[in-house]
């Protein structure tokens, strides 16, 4: 009595601590699913506005700029007078202002800021002559308080560009070690000013500037019609504006040479032009019309010429769009409806990331509007010159889930393409977060490693499992285990440093192994089927396989013999050579083949394991019925063993091909971690879990990259659920099927 109570104790301590190491499983395993939630949701927030300050003293100039700044609580107005006014929205109350105009003797004609983002403006005068300008808010010495003022980086003198002779457009462009200010003077004539500059935009100053850098050019352009000038990132290229909405597109060329490429009617009628910008990056510019509408264009190249194109039209507003602008940092600008509607867009995500209709908080009378560098803030002017800030939290405008799995039409692409690629050395960079590539990319290192793993390992398990003598299969299946030991980052190692270049080296030898190793071991199969009985008996059963191996060897030597010959005769002395030429796959040394063959050596001792044991289990009596029934070795095992062992072959496919999926070090080592879009088996690939590895410790924690990242663990968590479900489903389907064999 007391053995079989304690036998009892013991069956409920071992069944009581297998169920909580179960659930603690199921518990770790949804703590995760919640976590990555948790990091992930708000992405799908969209962006906060949050009521500000007001300053609703009627200003009678019109504005000419207006800029803000969120972390002061500063901001700057620039009226037609020339005057510019500072704003402290904190303390309720204009502060002390500076007249431009005053500092020239002439009136203001013209104002442009800066296209590249240094928060510098140009102010152009009815003299002709242009200056620039920025400001900035310092807290005083001594005095406990923010004073605002004007920085004249490159000094109080004015650039002359044009003599005696009223600017009428103007545009400013600072960066790359050079300014470049293009006016338009009141006959048309186009002048364009460039002068090597170096300055640092956190304290507004320039290096001295040597009279023999400056070079001015007159532009041979018809430019009689042009309101509005724009200079791109790229100094080859500048737009020109008309009141009636047609966009010239300038290539400027050596010295004063210039012409106009391209020309395109902004808006369709009857709706007119309202307002036009160039989007951080310099090389978009965003029209909007009284149509309701805001179009971006870009610059695309068509073989040799250049042409724009519409790539995005977003529809925002039933009545015109009285004002937009664009946020320094990030691919967002800001539009302004008639009616007082506002919203918040992000043009390479394609979302709005906040919408305010008709009646709401923001002025229905709104003619201005100026977006914080960082767009953490927003300055809307009425029509009776009273200003307001609101704060904006808008941290993840980038993120939509089109652009995460839809062709995108990025800046200097020729056609809408899905990219990753995050980080660049440009300040101007736009981020690309399509996860299709990082995708594709795991899904062709998973699929060739089991195209490499599965047909040996399967094969494997079938002849140890069931042709294989016990006493050879005892020796030869903890080897095979034993490999599952084997360190990931050494295998990934080899596969880098040593199989890679070999393989290079050796690529028309391997071909024709592929072909010269099965041949030669069904030859030798058939011809061991047809020695005479006195040699057939003298090998032991199940003891077939070590015998092939001299024929192995001496095939991969012919391979290597013959490799040379071969590939000269057949592709032109290179294989490489021909592949590219013949069929356009470009061959890279560390590619797609490189790492299905290392990652299969990796998942075959899984696959194999499983499979053995499921074959070697089938009752032996189901297989020597089958004999006494007249079957040979192979029928038996085609029609009886295998079916019977279906599910757990299934099982240890699914096993290997879950943990193909997400295997990092071979990936992040043997390829080149390129993320394409392309399946060629000569290229390589960057997968998620890779992807996680390379820039998750670089990204910014509570950014979009960082939570994105998140989100790419989360897909492939799901995915791998989905997959072993669906394994999962088939494998009891399989098992009801043949229970009765």
């Amino acid at each position: 009595m007391a053995s079989n109570s304690q036998r009892r104790f013991w069956d409920q301590t071992a069944r009581v601590v297998v169920s909580i190491g179960g659930l603690g499983i199921i518990c770790a395993i949804l703590l995760i699913f919640f976590y990555l939630v948790y990091e992930v949701l708000p992405l799908f927030g969209g962006a906060e506005m949050s009521e500000g300050e007001f300053f609703p003293e009627p200003i009678p100039a019109s504005a000419q700029l207006l800029e803000v700044d969120a972390a002061s609580g500063m901001a700057l107005r620039l009226d037609d007078q020339g005057r510019a006014e500072f704003y402290d929205f904190a303390g309720g109350e204009p502060l002390a202002g500076e007249s431009l105009a005053a500092a020239t003797g002439a009136g203001l004609t013209a104002v442009a800021e800066d296209a590249a983002g240094s928060g510098l403006f140009a102010a152009g005068f009815a003299d002709g002559g242009v200056l620039v300008a920025g400001w900035n808010a310092l807290l005083e010495p001594g005095a406990g308080a923010i004073s605002p003022r004007l920085e004249f980086p490159f000094g109080r003198e004015p650039f002359l560009l044009l003599s005696d002779e009223p600017v009428r457009a103007l545009a400013l462009r600072i960066g790359q070690g050079r300014i470049a200010i293009a006016a338009v003077g009141a006959s048309g004539r186009a002048v364009l000013l460039e002068e090597d500059a170096n300055l640092d935009p956190a304290a507004f100053v320039a290096a001295p500037r040597p009279e023999a850098a400056s070079v001015r050019r007159e532009l041979p352009i018809d430019a009689a019609n042009a309101d509005t000038i724009l200079l791109t990132e790229d100094p080859r290229w500048m737009f020109l504006v008309s009141a009636s909405g047609e966009l010239s597109l300038v290539q400027i060329g050596p010295e004063n040479g210039a012409r106009v490429v391209d020309a395109v009617a902004l808006a369709a009628a009857p709706a007119r032009l309202t307002d036009v910008r160039l989007l951080a990056g310099g090389m978009s510019l965003l029209a909007a019309d009284s149509g309701g509408g805001v179009g971006q264009w870009l610059i695309v190249r068509e073989g040799d010429s250049a042409r724009l194109r519409q790539v995005r039209r977003f529809e925002l507003f039933d009545s015109a769009v009285a004002a937009i602008d664009v946020e320094r940092d990030r691919r967002n600008f800001v539009a302004i409806g008639g009616q007082g509607e506002l919203a918040l867009v992000n043009t390479t995500a394609e979302a709005e990331s906040l919408r305010r209709g008709p009646g709401g908080a923001i002025p229905r009378s709104a003619r201005a509007a100026a977006l914080a560098p960082a767009g953490d803030a927003l300055l809307l002017e009425d029509e009776q010159g009273g200003l307001s800030l609101w704060r904006l939290d808008n941290r993840h405008a980038e993120f939509s889930l089109s652009a995460l799995w839809t062709r995108t039409w990025y800046e200097n692409y020729t056609e809408p393409a899905l990219v990753w690629q995050t980080t660049a050395a440009d300040d101007a960079f736009e981020p690309k977060y399509s996860l299709a590539p990082l995708t594709l990319g795991t899904l062709k290192a998973a699929l060739y490693a089991m195209i490499f793993a599965a047909p040996l390992a399967v094969c494997a398990a079938v002849y140890t499992g069931y042709f294989m003598s016990p006493g050879l299969r005892r020796q030869i299946k903890p080897l095979i285990e034993l490999m599952e030991a084997l360190p990931t980052v050494v295998i990934g190692f080899l596969a880098g440093l040593w199989l890679a270049p070999l393989v290079d080296a050796n690529l028309a030898a391997l071909a024709l192994g592929a072909l010269l190793l099965p041949v030669s071991v069904v030859l030798a199969s058939a011809a061991l089927a047809r020695l005479p009985e006195r040699f057939e008996s003298g090998l032991k059963e199940g003891w077939q396989l070590p015998v092939l191996f001299p024929v192995l060897l001496l095939a991969s030597w012919l391979a290597m013999l013959l490799a040379p010959p071969v590939e000269s005769w057949l592709f032109d002395g290179s294989l490489r050579d021909w592949l590219s030429l013949r069929w356009g796959l470009d061959y890279v040394s560390r590619n797609a083949m490189i790492v299905g063959v290392a990652m299969g050596f990796a998942v075959i001792p899984a696959i194999y394991s499983i499979a053995d044991d499921a074959i070697f289990t089938v009752p032996r009596h189901l297989s020597y019925g089958a004999l006494a029934l007249g079957a040979n070795g192979w029928q038996t095992m085609a029609w009886l063993i295998l079916p019977a062992a279906a599910p757990g072959i299934l099982s240890a496919l699914m096993i290997g091909f879950g943990r193909a999926l997400g295997e990092t070090m071979i990936v992040l080592m043997a390829t080149g971690n390129t993320p394409i879009m392309d399946m060629n088996l000569f290229e390589g690939m960057r997968t998620l879990a890779a992807n996680l590895a390379i820039e998750i410790p670089e990204s910014e924690v509570g950014s979009t990259h960082y939570r994105i990242l998140f989100l790419a663990s989360l897909v492939l968590l799901l995915f791998t659920f989905v997959i072993n479900t669906i394994a999962e489903l088939v494998r009891q389907r399989l098992r009801k099927r043949y229970r009765t064999i």
